[in-house]
């Protein structure tokens, strides 16, 4: 490292940094990753005086300074631009040349000054005030949205800045969607599909994939000359079907499009919406005539364009769960080292959702979007990039990877404007579309997918406010799968977590967000620190998220190689107040993002983690050893009171809109509604016999053996005593040989409860737990834990009547159903189990939905417009 750099300190604009340079290579610059692209040799030595540097080594624009002579005439400035114009091109499209008085800001690609849309120079950029710290949030804000144009705009054929129209596609999104829902009633995320539909149709007409004969033209053209209904059966027989021949269907079943509002599920188009057809034609035609084409997306018309669909006043908490704000999914990617990934590195997001982390990472690191071009007529990224989302075999569930690969197109549409021909469509869908996300037709979806091959970086939102998870672990263990979930902890969120920890390579990484309740939870907690180091947790604010109040966190971690049998460095830590926008359902953007000092702060630590130097008081390095004696992992209480007050932090707490209130009540509602009481059983004969536990005939019994607290292991076999529900601990060898059938444990002590293990899942048990085996094929071992569950209390167990084998046998027994001869009715327990699952189920729903109010604080909106 050069004494520059170790001297120097980057200064913040906004997204981007500002480095003072002028004694520093651009190959020291190279080993250091203040920068990451290729540097020919022949400029290897070169100094430049300026870099402003996305987080993630992107280079934005080179600064050169000169004296005022240097600049005096033409000729000098021709001389002082041609002097560093390689430099610049080598790294970048802008370079800057300003002596503080005047500027040139100049097209490195072409080498001629940059003009605004109306013909003029752009300002003067003051290095000066940049190190003073007198440029205001205002002007920082409109130097990062120049830099942002700029990038866009510049090209080996234009020096002009191009008009920003494009950049919040909300008006025209906002209109077609409501037209669309009012119109038809329909559900607002099938509203969402649809609108993505056509505006994926507009977009491949506007690059020149959809020719003159089916493009959007052609089909306003029938509009114009003929009827609505003429062009929605031009669109639905000829333009819609040749997208997806253009773009075929994945292994999934699933492509690019699956509208189900003006075609039916054959494709056929719906007559009745043909008036509703007509009228989006037209929004999309008056927003083309007034803005131009779609041909030049700018990245925020990507990155946001489902997010507009969010602010809508209908849906936004169904729509909320598949999506994280844009902010905070920038903030992760370029935290994360995607930038330094290599040939043959894979990542992954394993509830992908709409795709926003693949997304990002593609567009965030030129050498990982350059592996999407095609050479010889094929793609096939070298860098691995997979998403996976759950679903059935209903269409319904298909729409999400959908979304994601519509988003995926819209992302590429340079390359796509660039490589139109339909070998070169066939081979996106094949390498890109359908190569990347993955729908995984199952109950369990990615908990059910377990790749032999794991991940070098995986980023994830995973879910954590679905409803039963208590069904989804059982679902894990009846599918035999749970040894590869044997870390005890609670939730949706646990499975998820362990997934990731377990599917990452020695030395992989994963940034995943997390609720509170994961980093109280002192299993999980004790599974992640053996596991990973720990490298930072980033407190979000209360309501970051469009479809939830909870508080969450970004959870850094790094899979232990084989020799880091313990953490040396210390937890980076981060409180965030703001992220850029509005936390409410509006979105507005907004000045404070603290996110951006976050993402810088953790690039430096990540670095250098024993030498970084915090200097936030928004930020605290926490000594390993620290960090692990502690209870729980929600950081923000580690500052304390008088500090979050000094940064504007109160207590947090779960607020809730009056609309996010009535919609959790409306679900609630909805599951009640859906418990009935269920048909009467069918049996053959309505019978059925009294079999005791103690008939060696059916069943068979045992108790453990005694086990000291000094005998348990960190990790191991499962032991329990007398709560059945939770293991008492692990050791290393089991008192239980034979695991080929399922077993049911009983607490001797208490409240005789029962547990159910699952049959090849190894367990001990203590002598404070007893073990039933079912023996008998007749009887299915899940409808003997049922009803013994179900009639535990009759017997009057507790400390001092306890539930020892001698009781047991003498008071224990079930009824069996049986049918005409007397023989055991499989059907008939299999239908009871059935309602009882379902039962749980419903109840766990209740359970769940009930909590969430418990936490909600509403609060009525008094500006709330009619």
């Amino acid at each position: 490292m050069s004494e520059e750099l170790l001297q120097t300190q980057p200064h913040t604009l906004g997204r981007y940094v500002y480095y003072v340079l002028g004694a520093t290579t651009l190959s020291q610059l190279k080993r250091q990753r203040i920068i990451h692209v290729q540097i020919p040799a022949h400029l290897a030595s070169k100094k430049p005086d300026g870099l402003i540097v996305s987080p993630n080594s992107a280079v934005k624009a080179v600064i050169e300074y000169k004296n005022p002579s240097e600049l005096s005439s033409a000729k000098k400035r021709d001389t002082a631009i041609n002097q560093e114009i390689e430099v610049a091109k080598s790294l970048c499209k802008l370079l800057i040349v300003t002596d503080g008085e005047q500027s040139f800001w100049i097209n490195a690609l072409t080498g001629e000054e940059i003009t605004d849309r109306d013909g003029s120079k752009l300002k003067v950029f003051s290095a000066k005030k940049i190190l003073e710290g007198d440029l205001t949030q205002e002007q920082i804000f409109e130097l990062e949205e120049l830099l942002d144009q700029i990038d866009f705009s510049l090209s080996e054929i234009s020096n002009t800045i191009a008009a920003p129209s494009l950049l919040d596609p909300s008006p025209l999104a906002k209109a077609i969607w409501q037209t669309i829902w009012i119109n038809t009633g329909k559900e607002p995320e099938k509203c969402l599909y649809n609108v993505v539909e056509l505006f994926v149709f507009k977009f491949l007409s506007d690059v020149g994939v959809l020719k003159s004969h089916n493009n959007f033209d052609s089909v306003y053209s029938v509009k114009r000359s003929a009827s609505d209904r003429d062009a929605l059966k031009h669109y639905a027989h000829t333009c819609r079907r040749d997208i997806r021949e253009l773009f075929p269907k994945g292994e999934d079943g699933t492509t690019i499009i699956n509208g189900t509002i003006f075609v039916n599920e054959k494709g056929e188009p719906n007559m009745a919406q043909a008036r509703l057809f007509g009228e989006v034609l037209d929004h999309l035609q008056a927003y083309a005539e007034k803005y131009g084409s779609f041909r030049h997306i700018q990245r925020e018309f990507k990155t946001r364009l489902y997010e507009s669909f969010l602010r809508q006043e209908a849906g936004v908490r169904f729509l909320g769960q598949f999506f994280t704000p844009r902010n905070v999914v920038r903030a992760i990617v370029e935290m994360s080292p995607a930038k330094d990934l290599k040939q043959g590195a894979r990542i992954c997001d394993p509830f992908c959702g709409v795709g926003g982390f693949l997304m990002e990472t593609i567009a965030d690191n030129p050498h990982i979007y350059q592996e999407f071009e095609p050479k010889n007529g094929i793609v096939n990224p070298r860098i691995t990039l997979v998403g996976y989302d759950k679903g059935t075999d209903e269409k319904e569930d298909e729409r999400t990877i959908i979304l994601a690969k519509a988003n995926m197109l819209i992302y590429f549409s340079d390359l796509l404007s660039k490589y139109n021909s339909r070998e070169h469509l066939k081979a996106f869908s094949q390498g890109a579309f359908n190569r990347v996300f993955t729908l995984l037709r199952s109950n369990l979806g990615t908990f059910a997918k377990i790749d032999d091959e794991p991940f070098d970086l995986i980023l994830t939102n995973p879910p954590y406010v679905t409803s039963g998870s208590y069904s989804l672990k059982r679902a894990v263990e009846e599918e035999g799968l749970a040894s590869h979930y044997t870390s005890g902890g609670r939730g949706t969120e646990s499975l998820a977590l362990e997934w990731i920890v377990r599917h990452l390579v020695e030395g992989g990484h994963a940034f995943v967000v997390v609720p509170d309740g994961l980093l109280n939870q002192s299993a999980m907690l004790d599974f992640l620190k053996k596991r990973c180091i720990i490298r930072a947790i980033v407190s979000l604010p209360a309501r970051t998220f469009y479809s939830t109040p909870k508080k969450t966190y970004i959870l850094v971690l790094k899979h232990k190689r084989k020799s880091e049998n313990s953490q040396l460095e210390p937890v980076f830590t981060y409180l965030v107040s703001e992220i850029g926008e509005t936390r409410d359902a509006k979105r507005f953007k907004i000045l404070q993002n603290d996110l951006v000092e976050a993402t810088a702060l953790y690039s430096q630590f990540n670095a250098s983690p024993t030498h970084f130097q915090q200097t936030s008081s928004r930020c605290k390095l926490v000594p390993f050893a620290e960090f692990s004696a502690k209870s729980h992992w929600l950081v923000e209480r580690w500052w304390t009171e008088q500090e979050r007050l000094e940064l504007g932090l109160a207590d947090e707490t779960s607020e809730a809109s009056e609309e996010e209130f009535h919609g959790t009540i409306a679900e609630l509602q909805a599951h009640l509604s859906s418990l009935s009481v269920g048909a009467k059983l069918h049996t053959s004969t309505g019978r059925f016999l009294e079999v005791y536990l103690s008939d060696e005939r059916y069943f068979q019994l045992a108790i453990g053996k005694r086990v000291l607290l000094k005998n348990r292991a960190e990790a191991g076999i499962p032991v329990y005593s007398a709560n059945v529900t939770v293991p008492f601990g692990y050791i290393e060898k089991s008192n239980i040989t034979d695991f080929s059938r399922p077993s049911l444990l009983w607490g001797i002590d208490g409240n005789f409860d029962w547990g159910f293990i699952p049959e090849n899942k190894p367990f001990a048990s203590t002598d404070h737990c007893g073990v039933l085996y079912v023996i008998n094929s007749e009887i299915l071992p899940k409808y003997v834990y049922y009803e013994l569950r179900a009639t535990k209390n009759q017997y009057g167990f507790d400390r001092t009547y306890r539930a020892n084998l001698a009781n047991i046998k003498e008071a224990v027994r079930i009824r069996v159903p049986i049918d005409r001869e007397g023989n055991f009715d499989l059907d008939a327990q299999q239908q009871i189990v059935q309602r009882y699952e379902s039962l749980d189920r419903t109840r766990n729903v209740i359970l769940d939905k009930l909590e969430e109010l418990a936490r909600m604080q509403v609060v009525v909106d008094l500006y709330q417009s009619e």
